[in-house]
């Protein structure tokens, strides 16, 4: 794929009146969004160069960003904005639920790769996924679907090696430079999602945890810290950028603490980037949220609240979640948000969209889980929106992944692994995926396909036959 130059911030060398100046030019002539929610709105989006953080408090001037104003969100012209969207696990940050390889990790994931193929094509085929799961296609459908936001998770591994802590790829930063340039080019608002922080936030496979993890070393913390501030350093000007979600499903042993790192990761943020807004979420996969409901207030300024709304093994709609955020946001004048839900029935999410759009509520958006994803045997009790069809070769290698100890599943050949990697990352591709109409009219969005028509199953193999990709 095409790499987009990294994008220069120019901070050095300007006046502090010109820095105002810029700063306070919002932008002109909002436009009604693509989705079938009237009342949410965009403007048309440009790279704002914003003054210092050290010199400018959010008092002073006007955000030129999507902000908070009171427990709504707003675009820059004042206009409130619902982010009604979805997110891409699976790419820079993978496990295997979204690759039908159950429930592992990142870091397990590659494990298996490299047993099967070597560390060499293990490292193409990261980069592969890299370059190829998420495209400029993807942007373009969602937009046309009538979403307005895409959650990105990221491993902080695309952008710092842990063997080489506070040095940030370049790699890493091209793709989401690319990213955001789609995101402007469709009208489609990104979220930043650190979804593994140096060590992991919890001990569920989704962190890709460590043995030491994020709250066990004050190292992994200083490291946290110090990437927020780097990300936000280098997109502080993104108009894009709807907001930093700092940590995606903490469980600290204190749950407290959280509280007060949230704060500290705020302030690196704010060191470099007065204006983009920041995403809270609560522990137990962001349901408990009862460290912030002991104060009289929201913790810092220009927040909103995250939660994750799932139901894995029933029915029952979360009707007491959503009416429990609805409290704390009127107690705090803060913002909610649903950030995940999904992997249930058609009818579990009709349900639920009810309830996340019922205004009595006050909840600004949500994001479906996921964007595309290999399918479950059960298809209607875990229903996905756009599917990954399956190929036999795929079939195999992901069954001997997740057996346990690859005693009940054949181990694949390096040259049959090698083939059905390929053709995961070939029916991966926007204009293979299989849409489910009864999912969308579920999400009230427009039913699309892509412009280009669906490879056969006949033309992938016979392309990943040799797969030069590796």
């Amino acid at each position: 794929m095409e790499n987009i130059c990294a994008l220069s911030i120019q901070n050095n060398g300007m006046d502090l009146m010109k820095h105002i100046l810029i700063a306070v030019i919002t932008i002109i002539g909002a436009v009604t969004g693509q989705n079938t929610y009237a009342e949410t709105t965009k403007v048309e989006l440009k790279t704002v160069q914003t003054a210092p953080a050290s010199i400018v408090s959010l008092g002073q001037l006007k955000n030129p960003m999507l902000h908070q104003e009171g427990n709504r969100i707003v675009n820059g012209a004042g206009q409130p904005v619902k982010l009604r969207g979805t997110l891409i696990e699976g790419w820079l940050m993978w496990n295997g639920t979204l690759w039908g390889a159950g429930l592992t990790s990142e870091t397990q994931v590659f494990k298996k790769i490299v047993e099967l193929v070597g560390v060499e094509k293990a490292q193409r085929f990261r980069q592969a996924v890299y370059d190829n799961f998420f495209s400029e296609a993807d942007v373009k459908l969602m937009a046309e679907m009538g979403f307005n936001v895409v959650r990105i998770p990221f491993n902080h591994t695309i952008l710092e090696d842990d063997e080489q802590p506070y040095v940030y790829k370049e790699a890493g930063w091209r793709i989401l430079d690319r990213t955001l340039e789609w995101c402007e080019k469709y009208g489609v608002y990104a979220v930043l999602d650190l979804h593994s922080a140096p060590g992991g936030q919890s001990g569920i496979f989704v962190s890709d945890f460590d043995a030491v993890k994020l709250w066990d070393l004050e190292e992994n913390k200083k490291r946290t810290l110090a990437l927020w501030t780097a990300i936000a350093s280098r997109y502080k000007d993104k108009q894009i950028v709807a907001a930093y979600d700092l940590l995606n499903e903490p469980d600290p042993h204190d749950k407290d603490y959280l509280v007060d790192f949230y704060k500290q990761l705020t302030a690196a943020v704010r060191e470099v980037d007065p204006f983009h807004m920041v995403i809270f979420q609560g522990t137990n996969f962001s349901t408990n949220f009862s460290m912030y409901e002991k104060s009289a207030a929201q913790p810092v300024a220009n927040m909103m609240y995250s939660f994750h709304s799932y139901n894995f093994f029933g029915s029952a709609l979360p009707d007491d979640q959503v009416r429990d955020m609805a409290i704390l946001s009127k107690k705090h004048t803060t913002p909610i948000w649903n950030s995940e839900f999904g992997a249930n029935t058609t009818e579990w999410v009709r349900g639920t969209v009810h309830l996340f759009e019922a205004p009595e509520n006050g909840v600004s958006g949500w994001i479906y889980w996921p964007w595309k994803r290999v399918g479950e045997q059960d298809n209607k009790r875990w229903a996905a929106l756009m599917e990954i069809p399956h190929t036999p070769a795929w079939d195999k290698t992901r069954g001997w992944m997740i057996s346990l100890f690859g005693l009940f599943a054949p181990k694949p050949s390096p040259e049959e692994a090698l083939q059905a990697m390929c053709e995961f990352i070939e029916m991966s591709r926007v204009h293979n995926l299989l849409m489910n109409s009864d999912m969308s009219q579920s999400l009230n969005i427009t039913p699309r396909r892509a412009d280009k028509p669906a490879d056969t199953l006949a033309q992938v193999q016979a392309m990943c036959a040799s797969p030069d990709l590796f």
